[in-house]
């Protein structure tokens, strides 16, 4: 039986499960589920089962069901080991697992708070100015953080590419994708960013979210997507400190905001 990856193409949590997979080779069959809306078909019983709050990635592997981007990328260099993504050594495993930490919470907010102003448009002009201005602050002074990651490496991951390396690009390829390019200031990363896009697996994985992206805007037209965005954690911790509490009010009274909540 093959392994399946509930997902939504667009998410960088997706995106570093799938390049994973296909860098060890493992073969798996994706199921398209919209976390905002509810079904009651097998598939997303499914879904629902191993991932409660309703959040992708999951990944069913037999009876096995795993939600969490940082468990199931666990899972996999336990379950299958070669090749191996994850560095030899005790202090690097624990570099790149930090790297992990940063990625997926403080930089995904950022792009996520970027999205929310540039895609859903929810801030009015001067707001969204300032929120705009705000983000990309934060950005470069992350890119700053992973370019000293690179002094002296060759991967995110060290000598080899790997775990370090999966778990950074799709948040820096959604940065780029709304809108904030990498320059000259930050030449190692640069020149990461482009080896790493030039990867056969990274290639697939976006290719696959332009394809779905593609779809959604046939379907959207020049209107602001719809449907509901969830806040967790660094999310909304990102809109608070930046100056948008007001857009979570307004968003939760609204309707096309909500919390985690739970599959009854």
């Amino acid at each position: 039986m093959s392994l399946k990856v509930f997902e939504l193409p667009l998410s960088a949590y997706v995106q570093k499960v799938k390049i994973a997979l296909y860098e060890k080779g493992i073969p798996f069959d994706r199921v398209f589920i919209d976390p905002s809306e509810k079904g009651d078909g097998l598939e997303y019983q499914e879904f629902v089962l191993a991932s409660p709050r309703r959040e992708v990635p999951v990944l069913t592997d037999g009876a096995t069901r795993l939600a969490d981007s940082t468990v199931i990328l666990e899972y996999l260099d336990e379950r299958y080991p070669s090749p191996r993504l994850l560095p030899e050594a005790a202090d690097e495993r624990a570099r790149v697992r930090m790297l992990e930490e940063m990625m997926d919470t403080e930089y995904e907010a950022v792009n996520w708070g970027i999205s929310e102003v540039k895609v859903y448009e929810r801030a009015p002009d001067e707001q969204a100015a300032k929120l705009l201005i705000r983000a990309s602050l934060q950005l470069q002074r992350l890119w700053n953080r992973l370019e000293r990651e690179l002094e002296g490496r060759h991967w995110m991951n060290g000598r080899e590419f790997g775990r370090g390396d999966v778990v950074v690009y799709p948040h820096i390829a959604g940065s780029q994708g709304l809108g904030y390019p990498l320059s000259d200031r930050h030449p190692r990363l640069m020149d990461w960013e482009k080896r790493v896009a030039g990867r056969s697996s990274v290639k697939r994985v976006l290719n696959e979210s332009a394809e779905f992206l593609r779809g959604k805007r046939l379907e959207q037209g020049d209107e602001p997507p719809d449907g509901v965005r969830q806040y967790r954690d660094h999310r909304l911790e990102w809109m608070m400190k930046t100056g948008g509490a007001d857009i979570i009010v307004e968003g939760l009274l609204r309707g096309t905001i909500c919390f985690a909540q739970e599959y009854e």
